[in-house]
Parts: C-alpha cells; sequence; structure tokens
C-alpha cells in the first residue's frame, strides 16, 4: 500500500470536518423546522374570518351625455352599482394585509382566508340580511350608511358582533359611540366628516363658477347631518351673496318631482348634501344637471366620476381600504370600543369632461388646487 501523503491527510481532516459542520447545520434546520411547522400548520388550518356586509342598492349608475335631454324612464337600463366604492376599498385594503378574498382568483395564495357576505337591499331587506347575518353568526358587519349601522345595531341585540362603519358623518349624534376617541360598546369606524366640509364646497363652487348666485341644496327632510350641513352652507352663502334654494325631499318621487323644475332661470348649480337618499338618486340629479346645464357639485369623489363638475370630499375606496384595518386588529384581539373613530382626508375632484360640456372654463387656479382631475 503506498503510504499516505501529509497532503492526503490534510484533505482528509479537511472533508470529515466538513461532513460533521454539515451535520450540525442540517441537525440545527431539522430543529428550527420542527419549531416553524407548528406555526404553519395552524396557519393553515386557521378557518376564514367571516364579514358580513350591509348596504343600500345597488344604485343605478347615472347615464347621460353631452348636449342631450335626460333619457325618459324606462328607455334604457343604467348599469348598477353592485359593488359600492366602499367595499372595493375595504378587499384592496384587506388584501395589502394579507387577507385572502375566498371569491377570488387569488383564493390559493398565502394569507388568512376571508369570506365576504355581500349584502344589499331596500330598508327592510337589510332588516331581514342583518337577522341572518347574527344568526350565521359572522365575526364583524361592515355597515355602509348612517341607516344600515342602525338596522346592524338593532338586529344583532343579544349577539355580541363588532358593527363597523367606513364613512358617518356624526357618529356621536347618531348615538353609535360614546366619543371619537373612546367610542365603547361594539361600534366603530372612519367618519367621513361630510357634514364639517360643505361650506367649503360652496365656496369652490364659486371659484370654479364666478357667476354663481343661486345654488339648489338637495337633501331629505328632517335628516340632522344634512341640516347640520345646510346651516354650514347658509352660513358661507350670505358671505358670498349666494341665494340657497332648499329642496327637501321625502322620497324619489318627490326629487323627481323637483328635478323636473330644474333650469338655468331657476338656478345656477346643484349641491348634494350629506344624505344616503339623494346619494343614491344621483341616475336621476346627474342627467337632469348635464340637461339644464345647471352644474352639480357633490361630496364623494366618485361623484366627479359619475358627472357632477367636482366634488370636494372623502374618497369613500379609502374609507373602505382604512376599515380594513379596523377588521385586522379585532381580528388579532382589539376590541372595537377601544378603536378610536378615525377621519378621512377630503380630496377635491374636478370633472373637465363635464365642465367642457358645460361651456365652464374652470380657472388655473382652481385646477392647482384639485388632488384629481379627469379629463
Amino acid at each position: 500500500m503506498a503510504p499516505v501523503t501529509r497532503w492526503e491527510s490534510a484533505s482528509f481532516g479537511r472533508c470529515r470536518l466538513a461532513r460533521e459542520g454539515w451535520r450540525r447545520r442540517l441537525g440545527g434546520l431539522s430543529i428550527t423546522l420542527l419549531l416553524i411547522a407548528p406555526g404553519l400548520a395552524a396557519r393553515a388550518q386557521e378557518r376564514p374570518l367571516e364579514i358580513g356586509v350591509l348596504a343600500f342598492g345597488p344604485r343605478p349608475i347615472p347615464v347621460w351625455s353631452c348636449g342631450s335631454a335626460p333619457p325618459a324612464p324606462g328607455a334604457a337600463q343604467p348599469k348598477q352599482d353592485t359593488m359600492p366604492f366602499y367595499i372595493v376599498g375595504l378587499l384592496e385594503g384587506l388584501e395589502k394585509l394579507h387577507y385572502v378574498d375566498s371569491r377570488s382568483e387569488k383564493a390559493g395564495g398565502a394569507g388568512r382566508r376571508v369570506n365576504l357576505d355581500i349584502r344589499m337591499g331596500n330598508f327592510q331587506e337589510l332588516k331581514t340580511h342583518a337577522q341572518q347575518l347574527a344568526r350565521k353568526p359572522v365575526d364583524m358587519i361592515v355597515a355602509v350608511a348612517s341607516a344600515a349601522v342602525r338596522i346592524a345595531q338593532e338586529e344583532t341585540r343579544g349577539h355580541p358582533i363588532p358593527i363597523l362603519f367606513p364613512g358617518i358623518s356624526d357618529p356621536v349624534g347618531e348615538g353609535f359611540v360614546q366619543s371619537l376617541a373612546h367610542p365603547g360598546g361594539l361600534i366603530t369606524g372612519v367618519s367621513h366628516q361630510e357634514v364639517q366640509g360643505s361650506g367649503k364646497r360652496l365656496e369652490l363652487f364659486k371659484e370654479m363658477v364666478p357667476g354663481l348666485r343661486r345654488v339648489v341644496t338637495l337633501r331629505r327632510s328632517g335628516y340632522r347631518p344634512s341640516e347640520l350641513a345646510l346651516a354650514d352652507v347658509r352660513v358661507n352663502a350670505a358671505r358670498l351673496k349666494i341665494e340657497i334654494v332648499d329642496w327637501a325631499v321625502e322620497n324619489r318621487d318627490d326629487l323627481k318631482a323637483q328635478l323636473a323644475k330644474l333650469t338655468p332661470d331657476t338656478a345656477d348649480g346643484l349641491m348634494i348634501l350629506p344624505d344616503s337618499l339623494v346619494i343614491s338618486s344621483l341616475d336621476l340629479i346627474i342627467p337632469a344637471s348635464i340637461a339644464q346645464r345647471v352644474p352639480t357639485f357633490g361630496l364623494q369623489d366618485f361623484m366627479a366620476d359619475w358627472g357632477a363638475l367636482a366634488s370636494y370630499g372623502p374618497s369613500a375606496r379609502q374609507a373602505g381600504g382604512r376599515v380594513a384595518q379596523y377588521i385586522d386588529k379585532i381580528a388579532k384581539g382589539s376590541k372595537p370600543g377601544d378603536l378610536p373613530v378615525e377621519p378621512v382626508d377630503p380630496l377635491f375632484s374636478i370633472n373637465l369632461n363635464v365642465a367642457n360640456c358645460l361651456g365652464l372654463t374652470v380657472p388655473l387656479e382652481v385646477l392647482r388646487q384639485a388632488d384629481r382631475v379627469i379629463r
């Protein structure tokens, strides 16, 4: 047998040390995997989060064309808003927080699954939906609009289900929370502060339409947030020397009757006040506004997309995204009553297509103030 050289002996030693090093590493990796595996298994077996959604609708999306009369009732079936912008934002927000909607194409991906049971309808239908969600039961309810929150609150009594709102003007005044900082109870969410921006809307409207002298306000009679908004509008109207003509309505038929009176002689502009009835009737308001060449000023960003000259107020989509954060915190053990009600910053949106249709030139200094310009 040939003698082993010093070089070969050293090589054998290095190989043995390398093998022992790999054994130690693999042993450590095995321990690490054993430690991690239970956590992975627990997350994999974690049941889906059940979220019920209550929203009025589906709402018809306005149909209009420049220079034409509003379509006759029944002439064309408008598209339906089957996925409110609040819920679109909610889904986007949940995805950012690594929740996976069980209905989506990404349902097999990583993240905790969430089942969104979206229920839409009129007042009576939402009452039935809320009862069903309470019996199901769901882990949380997202209620869009004050009336939907009220329904959820009344129909889930005896069931400790957190209720989250993606946009309410006055949650304290409505009696849903004790205070913005300390809601208490089971209800919390996002305040869109639509009332507070009412006077500012009139100021922007005047800057966009310098000849604004008479403005019609649209609202439901007896609704507290719209009455507070109207008071704010009147204060600025007196300073700006603008006459306010208040059209308070009880239902869609009343609104149709009022809009039939709309002409450039009766008003220079329309203002939408915080009110779910009026907001859900944009399919009546926008076509009449365009046909009569009387611009509309809205209070949520999507209204500018749908045919208002401009809007100043919260983004429904952003507000929905913020509610996703509440869902995540509650799912991880936070109590709804300990989560403060948070405001959403207003956005100023301008639709230049509508301005051009109505023959209006938006001053450059106003355009510079806009957060969004639709062309």
